[in-house]
């Protein structure tokens, strides 16, 4: 049985945080992929003296907004980070567990998406209004997590497990047109210091 972990929030003033980044910082985030399954080789991580449990999962939602054409637009993304993710326990029903994690966070990446979305067809173009719905799903995001940790006791529950398996996989099915959209976007400026950039989430569970 797995114990969550800690659950942190992370709020980037300086963009200059999400732009700069080192290739092999890149290199150990996995973007969510629905053709790319994880395995215990992708959690490269070490226990910390201070952790419970068998398997730590670290997720993590990032949402850069950037300008176009005076505009404000947002590149969303979910990750899984291999340096932060750990397992002691490796057994293929503790892994099912871990991994529906990651598909949580890349639910919620579609809400988000949906919502910015949403608020562009109202031509809403204030940072603060997206940032503000943004931080409430995250929010929601942060209590479906501990929801499915303790209706499932980490995993420990198979049945319970299957169904929160089903449900997500349908709650993804039903947002598939706000998958990541690959595409090349010209970016005509960035936010300056006073824009606030979310390295949104970053989740221990």
């Amino acid at each position: 049985m797995k114990v969550s972990g800690l659950v942190l929030f992370l709020l980037f003033v300086n963009n200059c945080f999400c732009f700069s980044q080192s290739s092999e910082g890149r290199s150990n985030l996995l973007e969510w992929n629905e053709y790319y399954e994880l395995t215990w080789e992708d959690f490269k991580g070490k226990r910390a003296d201070e952790a419970k449990g068998d398997a730590g999962t670290a997720v993590i939602i990032k949402a850069k907004p950037y300008y176009v054409k005076n505009k404000v637009r947002y590149d969303v993304i979910a990750y899984f980070d291999r340096n932060k993710s750990w397992a002691t326990d490796k057994s293929l029903s503790l892994l099912a567990h871990e991994k529906l994690h990651f598909d949580i966070a890349e639910l919620y990446a579609r809400r988000i998406r949906k919502q910015i979305e949403e608020l562009e067809k109202k031509n809403v173009n204030d940072i603060k209004t997206y940032n503000a719905a943004i931080n409430l799903l995250l929010e929601e995001s942060n209590e479906v997590d501990q929801k499915y940790d303790l209706e499932t006791l980490h995993g420990a529950l198979s049945k319970k497990q299957t169904l929160w398996e089903k449900k997500i996989k349908g709650e993804l099915q039903l947002l598939k047109m706000f998958k990541k959209r690959k595409s090349v976007i010209k970016i005509s400026g960035v936010l300056n210091q006073e824009g606030q950039v979310y390295e949104a989430k970053e989740k221990y569970g």
